[in-house]
């Protein structure tokens, strides 16, 4: 039960993150925005892991997971929004979002086995968001001979990155306090990205974009605690529902956003919710 719960929570920070981060890009860019997430998110932790690992020796002999995690949570970060600098959340979302089924091979690459349903669910969960990142676009034609493929191309790479910090996230969070899991994303940020900006004077956040940039960094920590907490008990199962943060991020970004799906995007959303199903049924 806890990796269903907490893999839905984790979709819902996610989808959060997403659409408040791809406002952020589009007016101060994605170095800009990723910096300030950043900051934001080592605020938001560094009560977490004072209170979780103070005092603690440090876990050498997790140490490579630390790295992993941080670094492949700052390069997704990176890649989705210069993804979504161009690229549509729907779309950029949707290929980030093979993020869950990257973790979870990885998983089973660990040893963990899946129960054969779990395994077809995790695996429809990655064939809907492909459905759903390559279907055509309704309101801009045109994307597909310029934008689109560089979306494409980041949001792909972006789920490379996403998916090896999340199982590093996982083998952290099953072994260590929480506070380990949720602070080497933050640590990595700050010093490679937030500070060289800050020190070049590049670092530059306008009113309009605080509000996007702050959410952004919250949501990030709420879908990285949730998810940690989850994959105690299961990493496969947890990144393939943290995944689901992409059918989140694109429904909304159509309602809110004016984001228009086509009859293929919807078929891919419906797609991943079949998949999450099978997930769920396999696990209860």
């Amino acid at each position: 039960m806890i990796p269903l719960v907490g893999g839905a929570l984790a979709a819902l920070c996610f989808a959060g993150a997403i659409l408040s981060s791809s406002r952020a890009t589009r007016m101060v860019g994605a170095f800009a925005t990723l910096g300030g997430v950043m900051l934001v998110g080592g605020a938001l932790t560094l009560p977490i892991a004072l209170v979780t690992i103070a005092g603690a020796p440090l876990p050498w002999s997790s140490l490579p997971w630390l790295v992993l995690s941080g670094a492949g949570n700052v390069g997704g970060l990176l890649l989705e929004y210069l993804g979504l600098r161009t690229g549509k959340v729907g779309i950029v979302g949707a290929l980030a979002a093979g993020e869950g089924a990257v973790a979870a091979l990885l998983a089973v690459m660990g040893g963990e086995v899946l129960a054969p349903i779990v395994g077809a669910g995790v695996a429809i969960v990655g064939l809907g968001a492909v459905l759903t990142a390559f279907a055509p676009d309704p309101t801009e034609p045109g994307i597909g001979r310029g934008r689109l493929p560089a979306a494409v191309v980041f949001g792909g790479l972006a789920a490379l990155s996403f998916g090896a910090g999340l199982y590093a996230t996982g083998r952290i969070g099953a072994s260590l306090p929480i506070g380990w899991a949720v602070l080497p994303p933050r640590v990595v940020g700050i010093a490679v990205i937030t500070l060289p900006l800050l020190a070049t004077g590049r670092f530059r956040i306008g009113r309009r974009a605080l509000p996007f940039v702050v959410a952004g960094g919250a949501c990030e920590v709420g879908g990285f605690l949730a998810f940690a907490w989850a994959a105690g008990d299961g990493i496969a199962v947890s990144s393939a529902l943290a995944a689901q943060f992409a059918s989140v991020a694109a429904v909304v970004a159509w309602l809110r956003f004016g984001e228009r799906l086509s009859l293929r995007q919807w078929f891919g959303v419906a797609t991943v919710a079949i998949g999450v199903t099978l997930v769920a049924l396999g696990s209860a």
